[in-house]
């Protein structure tokens, strides 16, 4: 359930008024402001919460104020069985896109908190691969950010943001960087690093993880729930093998580290590819029709330039491997 506060001027009052003269409006009730506007509360179940704010986008003048609701008295009824049917495959969908847009920014903020966690977070898995300790392994999963700045990015391709893209590309070579750089001294001064446990040869498996993870995200974060569980997978398929890249490559066994690097690249790009996928079959796209377009257009190339980079990928591996058997 959510709680729309919208603010408009008095001229678009009947606009407003159609809008909300629906059956999924639960209440609504309005008031004046001293300057003159108009302040309407509007009460809306949550799945269809999008396409009413997708409507009031196109209105000029207008603002919104999201308030998710924590509980109401009395209780209301649910839903018969048909208007269930009628909701269908969106039922998931419990969160709007101006709501995602705050849970996908914070994230890749980069604030001091931010690269704290990723410091910790890699201390704590080359500690872990140093040990051959799963559960110390699974502890930096746990807080390592690695699913922010890959979900943001699929979000901005998806909308044609380039702000949200650029920022999510910066925060993530960042992270990425810090990790890879504090594993590769600690390699070089740890001494003999060839008897940790090596990342297997990148196989079909690993693609399926990663395209895994990602769904799971952005299906996640579009129902509105935490993303904590899903954070640990994102968190699986990436601080591990990136750690143990720079351990490898700081204690000069470069084939291998090269075999780890591989890993997290790919799992980088499928995190995007599933992203982009079920942001786009979920329907987030702009309010304005001639920015629907051109996020189209950059989401066919966003897509069509992460596929080519998994098939490149794909097939050094491949060449690798048959340089290796001769």
């Amino acid at each position: 359930m959510r709680l729309l506060e919208i603010i408009i001027t008095k001229e678009d009052k009947e606009v407003l008024e159609k809008l909300l003269d629906i059956e999924e409006v639960v209440e609504k009730w309005s008031s004046e402001t001293l300057d003159g506007h108009l302040v309407t509360k509007a009460l809306i179940r949550d799945e269809h919460t999008k396409e009413l704010l997708s409507n009031l986008e196109s209105m000029p003048n207008c603002r919104v104020i999201i308030h998710p609701v924590e509980g109401i008295l009395p209780k209301l009824e649910t839903p018969d069985e048909e208007e269930e049917k009628k909701i269908g495959f969106s039922k998931f969908i419990a969160i709007s896109k101006e709501e995602l847009y705050s849970d996908v920014d914070e994230p890749v903020n980069l604030s001091v908190n931010f690269i704290l966690m990723v410091i910790l977070s890699s201390f704590v898995a080359g500690i872990g691969i140093l040990k051959d300790n799963v559960a110390i392994i699974i502890g930096a999963m746990v807080i390592a950010p690695f699913l922010g700045p890959n979900m943001s990015m699929a979000f901005g391709t998806t909308l044609g943001d380039l702000k949200i893209i650029k920022k999510s590309m910066i925060t993530g070579i960042v992270s990425t960087v810090i990790a890879l750089l504090i594993s590769f001294f600690w390699g070089m001064l740890a001494g003999d690093v060839g008897n940790i446990t090596m990342d297997p040869k990148l196989s079909a498996e690993d693609v399926v993880l990663a395209l895994v993870c990602g769904f799971a995200g952005v299906i996640s974060a579009l129902g509105g729930q935490g993303g904590s569980l899903v954070g640990v997978m994102v968190a699986a398929a990436l601080v591990p093998p990136l750690v143990r890249a720079g351990l490898l490559l700081g204690g000069a066994y470069y084939s291998d580290a090269l075999n780890s690097f591989l890993i997290f690249s790919t799992n980088i790009i499928c995190l995007n590819i599933a992203g982009i996928i079920t942001f786009y079959l979920a329907g987030i796209q702009p309010g304005k029709w001639w920015e629907k377009e051109n996020a189209k257009k950059k989401t066919r190339n966003a897509f069509l330039i992460w596929s080519l980079a998994l098939a490149l990928i794909i097939i050094a591996v491949l060449m690798i491997r048959k340089m290796g058997t001769e």
